[in-house]
Protein backbone atom coordinates (compact mmCIF):
# COMPACT_ATOMS: atom_id res chain seq x y z
CA UNK A 1 0.00 0.00 0.00
CA UNK A 2 1.40 3.38 -0.98
CA UNK A 3 1.93 5.77 1.93
CA UNK A 4 -0.04 9.01 2.07
CA UNK A 5 1.82 12.11 0.93
CA UNK A 6 1.91 14.77 3.65
CA UNK A 7 0.76 18.25 2.62
CA UNK A 8 3.76 20.08 4.09
CA UNK A 9 6.84 21.84 2.86
CA UNK A 10 9.99 20.08 4.10
CA UNK A 11 13.50 21.50 3.72
CA UNK A 12 16.53 19.28 4.17
CA UNK A 13 19.68 21.24 5.00
CA UNK A 14 22.52 18.98 3.90
CA UNK A 15 25.85 20.26 5.27
CA UNK A 16 28.77 18.66 3.43
CA UNK A 17 32.54 19.06 3.59
CA UNK A 18 35.55 17.31 2.08
CA UNK A 19 34.89 14.14 4.13
CA UNK A 20 31.52 13.32 2.54
CA UNK A 21 31.32 10.50 0.01
CA UNK A 22 29.09 10.22 -3.10
CA UNK A 23 27.39 13.62 -2.79
CA UNK A 24 25.31 13.24 -5.96
CA UNK A 25 23.98 9.80 -5.01
CA UNK A 26 23.02 11.17 -1.59
CA UNK A 27 21.12 14.03 -3.23
CA UNK A 28 19.28 11.56 -5.48
CA UNK A 29 18.37 9.42 -2.48
CA UNK A 30 17.15 12.44 -0.53
CA UNK A 31 14.92 13.80 -3.29
CA UNK A 32 13.49 10.33 -3.97
CA UNK A 33 12.59 9.90 -0.28
CA UNK A 34 11.08 13.37 -0.03
CA UNK A 35 9.04 12.98 -3.20
CA UNK A 36 7.40 9.82 -1.81
CA UNK A 37 6.46 11.44 1.49
CA UNK A 38 5.83 15.19 1.05
CA UNK A 39 3.86 17.39 -1.32
CA UNK A 40 6.56 20.08 -1.36
CA UNK A 41 10.23 19.77 -0.54
CA UNK A 42 13.70 21.05 -1.23
CA UNK A 43 17.26 19.94 -0.47
CA UNK A 44 19.54 22.81 0.48
CA UNK A 45 23.17 21.72 0.09
CA UNK A 46 25.66 23.78 2.10
CA UNK A 47 29.14 23.52 0.62
CA UNK A 48 31.48 23.88 3.60
CA UNK A 49 34.62 22.70 1.83
CA UNK A 50 33.54 20.15 -0.77
CA UNK A 51 36.28 18.91 -3.07
CA UNK A 52 36.33 20.58 -6.52
CA UNK A 53 35.36 17.32 -8.26
CA UNK A 54 32.31 16.98 -6.00
CA UNK A 55 31.27 20.59 -6.67
CA UNK A 56 31.49 19.97 -10.40
CA UNK A 57 29.48 16.76 -10.12
CA UNK A 58 26.78 18.51 -8.10
CA UNK A 59 26.56 21.39 -10.60
CA UNK A 60 26.09 18.91 -13.46
CA UNK A 61 23.43 16.94 -11.57
CA UNK A 62 21.24 20.03 -11.09
CA UNK A 63 19.97 19.59 -14.65
CA UNK A 64 18.61 16.16 -13.73
CA UNK A 65 17.67 16.34 -10.04
CA UNK A 66 14.79 18.64 -9.11
CA UNK A 67 14.33 20.74 -5.99
CA UNK A 68 18.01 21.23 -5.14
CA UNK A 69 19.60 24.46 -4.01
CA UNK A 70 23.32 24.84 -3.44
CA UNK A 71 24.94 27.48 -1.22
CA UNK A 72 28.72 27.67 -1.44
CA UNK A 73 30.29 29.46 1.52
CA UNK A 74 33.18 31.81 0.80
CA UNK A 75 35.42 30.02 3.30
CA UNK A 76 35.41 26.83 5.33
CA UNK A 77 33.92 27.59 8.74
CA UNK A 78 32.78 25.85 11.89
CA UNK A 79 30.06 23.24 11.48
CA UNK A 80 27.72 25.36 13.62
CA UNK A 81 28.17 28.28 11.24
CA UNK A 82 27.43 26.14 8.19
CA UNK A 83 24.34 24.68 9.87
CA UNK A 84 22.95 28.13 10.66
CA UNK A 85 23.67 29.34 7.14
CA UNK A 86 21.37 26.59 5.89
CA UNK A 87 18.72 27.04 8.57
CA UNK A 88 18.49 30.77 7.87
CA UNK A 89 18.03 30.12 4.14
CA UNK A 90 15.49 27.29 4.54
CA UNK A 91 11.89 28.05 3.53
CA UNK A 92 10.08 24.87 4.61
CA UNK A 93 7.43 24.31 7.27
CA UNK A 94 9.77 21.72 8.75
CA UNK A 95 13.55 21.80 8.52
CA UNK A 96 15.83 18.82 9.00
CA UNK A 97 19.63 19.14 9.13
CA UNK A 98 21.88 16.34 7.86
CA UNK A 99 25.64 16.41 8.30
CA UNK A 100 27.84 14.34 5.95
CA UNK A 101 26.90 10.70 6.61
CA UNK A 102 23.73 11.10 8.71
CA UNK A 103 21.20 8.53 7.40
CA UNK A 104 18.33 10.02 5.37
CA UNK A 105 15.91 7.20 6.16
CA UNK A 106 15.31 8.68 9.63
CA UNK A 107 13.84 11.89 8.20
CA UNK A 108 10.16 10.78 8.11
CA UNK A 109 10.26 9.67 11.75
CA UNK A 110 11.82 12.98 12.82
CA UNK A 111 9.28 15.04 10.83
CA UNK A 112 6.43 13.04 12.37
CA UNK A 113 7.69 13.87 15.87
CA UNK A 114 7.88 17.54 14.95
CA UNK A 115 4.28 17.44 13.76
CA UNK A 116 3.01 15.67 16.87
CA UNK A 117 4.69 17.24 19.91
CA UNK A 118 8.15 18.84 19.78
CA UNK A 119 9.47 22.07 18.32
CA UNK A 120 13.07 20.85 18.05
CA UNK A 121 14.47 17.33 17.74
CA UNK A 122 18.16 16.69 18.48
CA UNK A 123 19.84 13.64 16.99
CA UNK A 124 21.99 11.44 19.24
CA UNK A 125 24.09 8.73 17.58
CA UNK A 126 24.40 5.72 19.89
CA UNK A 127 27.45 4.38 18.03
CA UNK A 128 29.38 7.64 17.62
CA UNK A 129 33.16 7.45 18.08
CA UNK A 130 35.68 10.20 18.72
CA UNK A 131 39.12 10.57 17.18
CA UNK A 132 40.87 9.22 20.27
CA UNK A 133 40.39 8.47 23.96
CA UNK A 134 41.55 11.90 25.08
CA UNK A 135 38.97 13.60 22.84
CA UNK A 136 36.26 11.27 24.17
CA UNK A 137 37.12 12.05 27.80
CA UNK A 138 37.24 15.77 27.04
CA UNK A 139 33.80 15.64 25.40
CA UNK A 140 32.28 13.83 28.38
CA UNK A 141 33.77 16.37 30.79
CA UNK A 142 32.42 19.24 28.68
CA UNK A 143 28.92 17.72 28.59
CA UNK A 144 29.04 17.11 32.36
CA UNK A 145 30.00 20.75 32.96
CA UNK A 146 27.09 21.92 30.82
CA UNK A 147 24.58 19.74 32.69
CA UNK A 148 25.94 20.57 36.15
CA UNK A 149 26.49 24.31 35.94
CA UNK A 150 24.78 25.67 32.83
CA UNK A 151 21.66 23.44 32.94
CA UNK A 152 22.13 22.54 29.26
CA UNK A 153 21.81 18.83 28.64
CA UNK A 154 23.97 17.73 25.71
CA UNK A 155 24.16 13.91 25.69
CA UNK A 156 27.26 12.03 24.66
CA UNK A 157 26.81 11.18 20.98
CA UNK A 158 25.04 14.44 20.08
CA UNK A 159 25.29 15.21 16.36
CA UNK A 160 24.04 17.79 13.87
CA UNK A 161 21.09 15.63 12.81
CA UNK A 162 18.45 18.13 13.94
CA UNK A 163 14.80 18.82 13.12
CA UNK A 164 12.85 22.05 13.70
CA UNK A 165 9.45 23.46 12.90
CA UNK A 166 9.00 26.90 11.34
CA UNK A 167 8.23 28.64 14.66
CA UNK A 168 11.46 27.39 16.23
CA UNK A 169 13.47 28.33 13.13
CA UNK A 170 12.10 31.88 13.16
CA UNK A 171 13.02 32.30 16.83
CA UNK A 172 16.50 30.84 16.44
CA UNK A 173 17.40 32.88 13.37
CA UNK A 174 16.29 36.12 14.98
CA UNK A 175 19.06 35.77 17.56
CA UNK A 176 21.66 38.49 17.10
CA UNK A 177 24.52 36.44 18.51
CA UNK A 178 27.70 36.13 16.47
CA UNK A 179 28.44 32.68 17.89
CA UNK A 180 25.46 30.40 17.24
CA UNK A 181 24.98 26.93 18.64
CA UNK A 182 21.54 25.39 18.26
CA UNK A 183 21.46 23.45 21.54
CA UNK A 184 22.49 26.48 23.59
CA UNK A 185 20.05 28.81 21.83
CA UNK A 186 17.17 26.32 22.10
CA UNK A 187 17.64 26.05 25.87
CA UNK A 188 17.73 29.81 26.28
CA UNK A 189 14.69 30.38 24.09
CA UNK A 190 12.75 27.63 25.86
CA UNK A 191 11.19 25.62 23.01
CA UNK A 192 9.98 22.07 23.55
CA UNK A 193 12.86 19.76 22.60
CA UNK A 194 13.59 16.05 22.69
CA UNK A 195 16.34 13.66 21.64
CA UNK A 196 16.17 11.30 18.66
CA UNK A 197 18.39 8.23 19.03
CA UNK A 198 19.77 6.61 15.89
CA UNK A 199 22.85 4.87 14.49
CA UNK A 200 25.40 6.21 12.05
CA UNK A 201 26.13 3.96 9.03
CA UNK A 202 28.66 1.19 9.58
CA UNK A 203 32.17 2.48 9.03
CA UNK A 204 31.03 6.12 9.43
CA UNK A 205 30.87 6.23 13.23
CA UNK A 206 33.80 8.64 13.48
CA UNK A 207 32.11 12.02 13.78
CA UNK A 208 34.53 14.90 13.28
CA UNK A 209 32.95 18.33 13.03
CA UNK A 210 35.52 21.00 13.81
CA UNK A 211 38.66 22.36 12.22
CA UNK A 212 39.82 24.12 15.38
CA UNK A 213 40.99 22.59 18.62
CA UNK A 214 38.03 21.17 20.53
CA UNK A 215 39.18 22.73 23.82
CA UNK A 216 39.16 26.23 22.29
CA UNK A 217 35.77 25.57 20.73
CA UNK A 218 34.37 24.48 24.10
CA UNK A 219 35.69 27.66 25.74
CA UNK A 220 34.13 29.74 22.98
CA UNK A 221 30.72 28.11 23.42
CA UNK A 222 30.67 28.39 27.19
CA UNK A 223 31.91 31.99 27.28
CA UNK A 224 29.40 32.99 24.57
CA UNK A 225 26.33 31.74 26.39
CA UNK A 226 27.11 31.91 30.09
CA UNK A 227 28.87 34.10 32.65
CA UNK A 228 29.49 31.08 34.91
CA UNK A 229 33.25 30.81 34.14
CA UNK A 230 33.64 34.50 34.90
CA UNK A 231 31.77 34.09 38.19
CA UNK A 232 33.94 31.08 39.08
CA UNK A 233 37.05 33.16 38.50
CA UNK A 234 35.58 35.86 40.72
CA UNK A 235 35.53 33.30 43.55
CA UNK A 236 39.08 32.26 42.67
CA UNK A 237 40.15 35.89 42.84
CA UNK A 238 38.50 36.39 46.25
CA UNK A 239 40.15 33.23 47.55
CA UNK A 240 43.55 34.27 46.22
CA UNK A 241 43.19 37.73 47.77
CA UNK A 242 42.16 36.28 51.12
CA UNK A 243 45.11 33.87 51.05
CA UNK A 244 47.47 36.70 50.28
CA UNK A 245 46.02 38.75 53.14
CA UNK A 246 46.42 35.84 55.58
CA UNK A 247 49.99 35.35 54.46
CA UNK A 248 50.68 39.03 55.06
CA UNK A 249 49.24 38.70 58.59
CA UNK A 250 51.44 35.64 59.15
CA UNK A 251 54.55 37.60 58.13
CA UNK A 252 53.68 40.39 60.57
CA UNK A 253 53.19 37.91 63.45
CA UNK A 254 56.46 36.15 62.71
CA UNK A 255 58.34 39.44 62.67
CA UNK A 256 56.80 40.46 66.01
CA UNK A 257 57.35 37.14 67.79
CA UNK A 258 60.85 36.24 66.54
CA UNK A 259 64.11 38.14 66.59
CA UNK A 260 66.16 36.05 64.17
CA UNK A 261 64.19 35.45 60.96
CA UNK A 262 65.64 33.24 58.23
CA UNK A 263 65.18 34.33 54.71
CA UNK A 264 62.10 32.49 53.48
CA UNK A 265 62.82 32.54 49.79
CA UNK A 266 61.16 29.11 49.26
CA UNK A 267 57.90 30.15 50.91
CA UNK A 268 57.96 33.50 49.18
CA UNK A 269 58.52 31.87 45.80
CA UNK A 270 55.66 29.42 46.40
CA UNK A 271 53.33 32.21 47.44
CA UNK A 272 54.26 34.33 44.42
CA UNK A 273 53.77 31.40 42.06
CA UNK A 274 50.31 30.63 43.38
CA UNK A 275 49.25 34.26 43.25
CA UNK A 276 50.52 34.71 39.71
CA UNK A 277 48.75 31.49 38.68
CA UNK A 278 45.41 32.88 39.80
CA UNK A 279 46.21 36.29 38.36
CA UNK A 280 47.00 35.04 34.88
CA UNK A 281 44.09 32.59 34.93
CA UNK A 282 41.75 35.49 35.59
CA UNK A 283 43.43 37.63 32.91
CA UNK A 284 43.09 34.78 30.38
CA UNK A 285 39.36 34.42 30.98
CA UNK A 286 38.83 38.18 30.92
CA UNK A 287 40.64 38.28 27.58
CA UNK A 288 38.29 35.56 26.27
CA UNK A 289 35.22 37.54 27.29
CA UNK A 290 36.64 40.75 25.86
CA UNK A 291 37.22 38.89 22.61
CA UNK A 292 33.60 37.72 22.60
CA UNK A 293 32.40 41.27 23.23
CA UNK A 294 34.54 42.45 20.32
CA UNK A 295 33.02 39.85 17.99
CA UNK A 296 29.50 40.80 19.07
CA UNK A 297 30.04 44.55 18.66
CA UNK A 298 31.48 44.17 15.16
CA UNK A 299 28.03 43.11 13.96
CA UNK A 300 29.55 41.13 11.09
CA UNK A 301 28.01 38.11 9.44
CA UNK A 302 29.77 34.87 10.52
CA UNK A 303 29.55 33.60 6.94
CA UNK A 304 29.33 34.85 3.36
CA UNK A 305 27.83 33.08 0.35
CA UNK A 306 30.25 32.80 -2.55
CA UNK A 307 27.87 31.20 -5.05
CA UNK A 308 24.31 29.91 -5.28
CA UNK A 309 23.13 27.20 -7.66
CA UNK A 310 19.74 25.56 -8.09
CA UNK A 311 17.91 22.92 -10.06
CA UNK A 312 15.83 23.85 -13.10
CA UNK A 313 12.78 23.01 -10.97
CA UNK A 314 13.33 24.68 -7.60
CA UNK A 315 10.31 23.42 -5.67
CA UNK A 316 7.63 20.84 -6.31
CA UNK A 317 4.78 23.38 -6.14
CA UNK A 318 5.91 26.84 -7.21
CA UNK A 319 2.58 28.41 -6.19
CA UNK A 320 3.15 27.62 -2.53
CA UNK A 321 4.43 30.33 -0.22
CA UNK A 322 5.68 30.06 3.34
CA UNK A 323 6.19 33.37 5.10
CA UNK A 324 5.42 33.55 8.82
CA UNK A 325 6.38 35.76 11.68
Amino acid sequence: MESKILDAFVTIVFVADEKVDNVVSKLQKLTSLLKKNYANYEVLLIDNGLLPKDVEAVATSLKEIACIRVMRLSKIGESDTAVFAGVEAAIGDYICVLYNEDPAENIPAMIERLRSKSDIIFGVATNLRRQNKLEDVGARMFYWYNRKFLKIDIPHGATYFIGMNRTAVNALTRSGRYSKHIRYLAKQIGFEAENFYYKLPKGKELYSTSKNALALRAINLVSSYSSHPLRALTYFGIFASATNLLYAAYVVLVNISQDDIARGWTTLSMQSSIMFFFLFLIVAMLAEYIGQILEETRDESPYHIKQELSSTVSIADETRRNVTK
